[in-house]
């Protein structure tokens, strides 16, 4: 049995387009007209954050590479290996959420620990976001909307780019897995999971929740531009990725150097001195002092474990992970 092939023409001059499945856009490369190819959206919805150029990101990559205080004494040594750029499918919209949560938190007066009940009504407004596909490179994602959100970043609706830009423009943009009534659904989902998330962080214990969408905007399909830099240094191979509206990084994957190895030995010996000293001054205070102190020093025990993980982490790891765009 075989399978019907289907053909896409442009909708101005009827020229076959060139597309694949990963395609939501074509561009004619007859008479340069846009064509919308993903069966699951309209063109109305759609808007994007236009992309710098490639040159900008390398430029921002090399400056990043000379201002870091181990990356600038090994730049000479560095090549770019590969260097990629996508459009990136988000649906996101701004929503109301009101709901009523019932929950408990301890409170600690002198030596006693008191349990405290509380009921609150809310009301928030929240951004919310989804992926517009399962299948796509996801570390570099969460830092990207973040940084989307947090920088508000101008948009354009996609109608109203003009020719030249589509024929400069660089970059494949990803086609979407799921429709806008599915996207309307996941995002009022995801709304109440993260205000409930925000209520757990603030209480010991929750008894009661509950929590609805007031009030939604409509979703709209945002674009927005992912760079992906993999350079090679002494044989490996490290990745970068930058946002693209303005080309600063989002991730900086560095190797670890021998100087910052020193530094994280240094802070394991560090941190295992001070483990023993807080530890003893501990058990003397446990039989001749009050609980207050002895809390303080437990607490200081704490931290000092804490950074001796964080040292041996570092020491037997060969990448750091530096994320740069705040």
């Amino acid at each position: 049995m075989s399978e019907e092939i289907v053909e896409y023409r442009c909708n101005i001059c009827g020229s076959i387009l060139k597309i694949s499945p990963e395609n939501i856009i074509s561009i004619c490369e007859y008479c340069g007209g846009l064509n919308l190819v993903s069966e699951v959206i309209n063109i109305e919805d759609i808007y994007i954050a236009p992309s710098v150029t490639v040159e900008k990101i390398l430029g921002e990559f090399w400056s990043r590479v000379k201002r870091d205080i181990d990356l600038r004494k090994l730049a000479d040594k560095v090549r770019i290996d590969s260097i990629h750029g996508w459009y990136i499918p988000f649906w996101i919209s701004k929503m109301i959420i009101d709901g009523e949560v019932v929950y408990t938190k301890k409170q600690y007066r002198d030596k006693k620990v008191e349990v405290v009940r509380r009921r609150e009504k809310f009301s928030e407004e929240v951004n919310m976001d989804v992926i517009g596909r399962r299948q796509v490179k996801s570390i570099a994602l969460r830092e990207l909307i973040k940084a989307y959100f947090k920088q508000n970043i101008a948009l354009v609706e996609i109608e109203k780019l003009d020719e030249a830009w589509w024929r400069s423009n660089k970059l494949s943009i990803l086609n979407i897995e799921f429709d806008k009534k599915e996207s309307e659904l996941a995002l009022r989902e995801e709304a109440i999971d993260y205000v409930r998330r925000r209520w757990e962080n603030i209480a010991d214990e929750i008894e009661f929740f509950k929590a609805e969408v007031k009030k939604m905007e409509k979703p709209k399909l945002v674009l927005l531009p992912l760079w992906e830099i993999v350079y090679e240094y002494s044989g490996s191979l490290y990745t970068v990725y930058h946002e693209g509206w303005a080309g600063r990084p989002l991730i900086f994957f560095e190797p670890v150097t021998m100087g910052r190895r020193i530094l994280y030995v240094a802070g394991m010996f560090t941190s295992i001195i001070l483990g023993v000293f807080i530890g003893s001054t501990l058990s003397s205070i446990l039989f001749n002092s009050s609980d207050n102190v002895s809390l303080i020093i437990l607490f200081l025990l704490f931290i000092v474990t804490f950074l001796g993980y964080r040292s041996a982490k570092g020491f037997i790891s060969d990448v750091r992970v530096e994320k740069s765009w705040r």
